[in-house]
C-alpha cells in the first residue's frame, strides 16, 4: 500500500501564525480609485455620445441647405460650437485627472497605514 506523502508546504504553513485582518481595509482605498476612474470614463464617453449626434446632426443639416450661404453658416456654427465643446470637456478631464492623482495619493497612503497596522510594526 502507497503511503499517503504529506505537502511540505501546507505544513509550514500551519506553523506561521496568520493574522487576522480586515481585508476591507486593503480593498476600500483600491474600490475608491477604480470608481474615479470609471466615473471619469462615463464622463468622457457620454461627451462623445453627445458630440458625434451633433455631428450627425450638423451633416443632415447640411445636405438639406439650400445655398452656399446657408451651408457655411452651418459650417461656422458647427466648428464653434465644436471648438466651445472641446474646451469645455479638456477643463473637465483636467480637474478629473487632478482628482485621481490625489486619490492615487491617498490611496497609498490608506494601503500604507493599512500594511503598519496589520503587521504592527511602526517607526
Amino acid at each position: 500500500m502507497a503511503s499517503k506523502k504529506q505537502n511540505p508546504f501546507g505544513v509550514m504553513a500551519g506553523c506561521m501564525p496568520t493574522p487576522s485582518v480586515d481585508m476591507s481595509m486593503f480593498l476600500r482605498p483600491q474600490a475608491r480609485m477604480a470608481e474615479a476612474l470609471l466615473k471619469q470614463n462615463i464622463e468622457t464617453l457620454d461627451f462623445l455620445k453627445t458630440r458625434f449626434e451633433r455631428d450627425r446632426s450638423m451633416l443632415a443639416d447640411l445636405a438639406d441647405a439650400k445655398d452656399p450661404n446657408e451651408a457655411m453658416a452651418l459650417w461656422t456654427t458647427f466648428w464653434q460650437r465644436m471648438l466651445s465643446d472641446y474646451s469645455t470637456e479638456t477643463n473637465k478631464l483636467a480637474a478629473s485627472v487632478t482628482e485621481i492623482a490625489e486619490q492615487a495619493v491617498r490611496t497609498a497612503t490608506e494601503e500604507g497605514n493599512a500594511i503598519i497596522s496589520a503587521t504592527g510594526k511602526k517607526d
